[in-house]
């Protein structure tokens, strides 16, 4: 269905309550029972919030009888709270027709000669006496008359117009009919100005990429080198080392000798080539665990990043960095393929956090076409003797146009 008329609820017609410290509004007194595809815009006055604007790329309310709910991504509403509520509504004419016509070529009527019977086929409702508005004849000689429809009855698709004289060969009928309304035909519409290219097809709705926490890779060294961390048991974490969760180029640290060693290579599942530490003989060791993120580019040439990092110790860091790539190959599993844009997007060659939070928002805004891009996030676990910890967080909205 569409609409064309808009109105604003509580001025045009009807009223709205807010639910004090909930997420719904109650509507009453209107006239229509409203669907999601009529809420035009919501708007929170008290607390300039914008809920929905399909427009505008907002568009996370449901609605379910009277009652509107809010996206939870939203704070809670005040029992006052003055909104602003557009509906669109009621069809225009082309739209909400129910007159149907043979002449239109709506349906087919044929007589049967020597009867009273006009026979019809092709309407998309079952008709009944309360559809016949006019019959009209048309006899060999083109002369037209209106039928009578007083004793009229119907029985299928059948009319019979009992005081209406015999049909004869010949003859031709045209039947006007009211039913309901008909499938809306833009084609027929000669008011409807469409918008062939509207703005809210340009961009994406904002997307909660990333929401993770206390990253961390722990568990007890077996080999006696001091550039070589070796674990052929993994019995804490059942995880062969591999390029998915290791990040190269990024701290390991020994909990029991208070050591670092950068992880230079991932040499097997078993063993990781580090910088030189006393040696790794059983030490509890903490490794950067990383992960990736895909986000696929094809016909968006800007994104916007929104990043809030944290860690609740002073030594211990959360990383962000940003790759994109044209090749279809690269993928989650590791960084070959993908082309490091960190420093181009972020003026600098990381993002990173430590002992507190780190927030800001960043911006693809030159036409860049690629086939995608990857976010990954890496954190390092150095925390003193005896007393390592993984806690950290990661959240990272983003939203893509063209």
């Amino acid at each position: 269905m569409y609409y064309n008329t808009k109105i604003v609820i509580g001025s045009d017609e009807g009223a709205y309550a807010p639910g004090a410290g909930a997420r719904t509004i109650a509507l009453s007194e209107i006239s229509f029972i409203p669907k999601i595809e009529q809420l035009a815009y919501l708007y929170n006055k008290t607390q300039d919030v914008l809920y929905y604007a399909p427009a505008e790329g907002l568009a996370e309310c449901t609605i379910a009888g009277l009652v509107i709910t809010i996206d939870t991504f939203f704070a809670v509403l005040g029992g006052g709270d003055e909104l602003h509520i557009q509906f669109w509504k009621e069809p225009s004419p082309a739209r909400g027709i129910g007159n149907y016509s043979t002449a239109r070529g709506d349906f087919t009527a044929v007589m049967t000669a020597a009867t009273k019977n006009v026979t019809i086929t092709g309407l998309p409702f079952t008709l009944a006496n309360k559809h016949v508005v006019s019959v009209e004849r048309t006899d060999a000689s083109d002369n037209t008359v209106y039928l009578p429809l007083t004793k009229m009855s119907v029985a299928g698709d059948v009319i019979t117009l009992s005081d209406a004289a015999d049909f004869t060969a010949g003859d031709v009928v045209e039947v006007e009919l009211i039913g309901p309304d008909k499938a809306y035909d833009p084609a027929l519409d000669s008011g409807l100005n469409t918008v062939l290219n509207p703005e809210y097809n340009h961009y994406t709705s904002v997307e909660h990429l990333i929401s993770e926490s206390d990253l961390g890779i722990t568990d007890s060294a077996t080999g006696t080198d001091a550039d070589t961390l070796t674990d052929t048991n993994h019995t804490a974490t059942a995880l062969d080392f591999d390029a998915e969760q290791v990040a190269v180029g990024f701290e390991a640290y020994s909990e029991t000798t208070d050591e670092t060693g950068t992880v230079n290579t991932i040499t097997d599942g078993d063993n990781i080539e580090t910088g030189a530490i006393t040696n790794w003989t059983s030490d509890v060791y903490w490794l950067p665990e990383c992960k990736r993120f895909v986000i696929p580019a094809e016909g968006y040439n800007f994104m916007t990043i929104h990043a809030r990092l944290s860690t609740d110790d002073a030594t211990n860091v959360a990383y962000m960095k940003l790759y994109s790539t044209l090749d279809e190959n690269a993928d989650d599993t590791d960084d070959t393929y993908w082309v490091d844009i960190s420093t181009d997007v972020f003026g600098a060659a990381t993002i990173s956090a430590t002992n507190g939070s780190t927030e800001g928002i960043y911006f693809i805004d030159t036409p860049t076409v690629v086939l995608k891009y990857c976010i990954k996030i890496v954190a390092e676990i150095i925390s003193g003797t005896g007393s390592a910890a993984a806690s950290n967080d990661y959240d990272i909205y983003i939203k893509k146009s063209s």
